[in-house]
């Protein structure tokens, strides 16, 4: 049974061990990241400082990371994975600390700008092994399961840090104290094992470097991580406004990510082996109803048929897009060019928050909803012309 399950990964068995060390650091990187900004902060500083403060100390952490990820992937190929992980870990465990016990809004925006800068590394180095090491033709498929190892720890950050939260702030506190030491030691136990996942290189040439691509490609990254940053700060306030119990936001979140988890491998699998460019700009297509449906729902029953949906477009979404990157960029760069199409993504998800935050204050708890959806469906009307265009 085991065999069999690890047999129809889209990568070797032999490189499955380092990559899953990779992902289990990003999985608790991105733990912290969430458990912080979606559950933690709001609740802790917003009456304080407000969810526009809260959501721009989360564009200062997504802005540093994001603008770092380029030459921190540069230093995990330079100096090897087995000493920048360790290191980045150690660095970015003591800077989430910063944040959770920031005394006031300059120590946290200054701990969240430094939190960013430790993290970049990972992110690249992920996505650059997940592909280099993918059997042939499965880019999209591995790409996608990728995100979907990762995404159950975003979901565990949300709920585990809001319910320990509606318990005791000092508990939440804790716990994501805890996180980060668990973060260290298993980068440091680690480090052996991925000593050699260090070798993926390639040569770098801005005159060769593929620009029009990049731009080709620039506003899928951008729609997709901007309008994920908008609902940052203002998800959790959002659903308990509308009476939501942590444990309906936990069965919601078991209906949709179940639904993606059961469904991206086969969906990864057909858009591997059909244009990759239909499933994307289908699954854009889809993406402005499920925002639209979270801003309209006004009962549980109807929370978890969005939910259920939104599981269905991620399943979609994430190995049609990894595809279509894979299938647009020459191999030749296509780790540097996922480095650049990384920062973009990062980039709408260092501006959505803020955006999301304010938009909340000054225009309604639904406004965030409504500006994400506009921009999916403007994604998905310029590739579905754009691709009309190509014979």
């Amino acid at each position: 049974m085991i065999a069999r399950i690890l047999d129809g990964l889209p990568w070797p068995r032999k490189n499955l061990l380092p990559l899953v060390g990779i992902m289990v650091l990003v999985g608790l990187v991105e733990y912290t990241r969430a458990g912080i900004y979606t559950a933690y902060l709001p609740q802790k500083m917003g009456g304080l400082l407000g969810l526009g403060a809260v959501g721009l100390a989360a564009t200062v952490q997504y802005l540093a990371d994001t603008l770092s990820r380029s030459p921190g992937g540069h230093l995990s190929e330079r100096f090897g994975i087995n000493r920048v992980l360790p290191l980045s870990a150690l660095l970015a465990a003591v800077s989430a600390l910063g944040i959770i016990f920031a005394p006031s809004a300059k120590w946290l925006f200054l701990a969240s700008f430094a939190n960013g800068l430790f993290v970049a590394p990972l992110w690249p180095t992920l996505l650059s092994y997940t592909s280099h090491a993918a059997n042939s033709s499965e880019d999209g498929r591995a790409i996608g399961v990728t995100f979907t190892f990762i995404a159950p720890f975003i979901g565990l950050g949300v709920l585990l840090t809001g319910f320990l939260y509606d318990h005791s702030p000092e508990l939440a506190a804790a716990s994501l104290a805890l996180i980060q030491l668990l973060m260290v030691v298993w980068a440091l136990a680690f480090v052996r094992r991925i000593a050699f996942a260090a070798e993926t290189q390639g040569d770098f040439s801005l005159s060769r470097f593929p620009w029009k691509k990049i731009a080709f490609l620039a506003p899928g990254a951008l729609a997709q991580m901007f309008a994920l940053g908008l609902l940052t700060p203002v998800i959790f306030p959002y659903l308990k406004g509308l009476g939501f119990s942590t444990s309906q936001l936990v069965i919601a979140l078991l209906v949709g990510g179940g639904l993606e988890f059961a469904l991206i491998s086969p969906v990864g699998k057909l858009v591997d082996k059909h244009h990759p460019g239909i499933g994307f700009v289908t699954a854009l297509f889809m993406a402005p109803l499920a925002l639209l449906g979270f801003a309209l729902m006004n009962s549980f029953t109807a929370f978890l048929l969005v939910a259920a949906y939104a599981g269905l477009v991620q399943a979609l979404l994430i190995p049609s897009w990894g595809a279509f990157v894979s299938h647009s960029l020459p191999a030749e760069f296509r780790t540097s060019s996922w480095g650049a199409l990384m920062t973009l993504e990062g980039l709408g998800f260092a501006i959505g928050p803020v955006i999301g935050g304010y938009s909340w204050q000054y225009l309604g708890s639904r406004a965030p909803f409504f500006i994400g959806a506009a921009l999916y469906a403007a994604a998905a009307v310029f590739y579905f012309l754009k691709l009309r265009q190509k014979p």
